[in-house]
């Protein structure tokens, strides 16, 4: 869809949302999300050093690491499935 053609169907579709307060509460808060410019995350900065710790360790053959087949393997074993 060309920019002209999607700005025009865009305006209609604003016009139905308006006339609806439900989805005009909706539509504020994806325009809030759009506008945060505060890119906040559920994960905290300590667990992203923790990943890339360890992704080190695992890169330079610190660390042990399963194939799937052998984790599939012992859980087979240890839990029947």
């Amino acid at each position: 869809m060309k920019t002209k053609e999607l700005r025009q169907k865009l305006i209609v579709d604003f016009g139905k949302f308006i006339q609806d307060d439900s989805k005009l509460e909706v539509l504020e808060g994806v325009f809030d999300a759009i506008n945060n410019e505060e890119n906040s995350s559920v994960v905290s900065e300590s667990h992203y050093v923790t990943v890339a710790e360890e992704r080190e360790k695992y890169f330079s053959g610190q660390s042990e690491s399963s194939s799937w087949e052998e984790v599939e393997q012992r859980l087979k074993a240890k839990y029947g499935f």
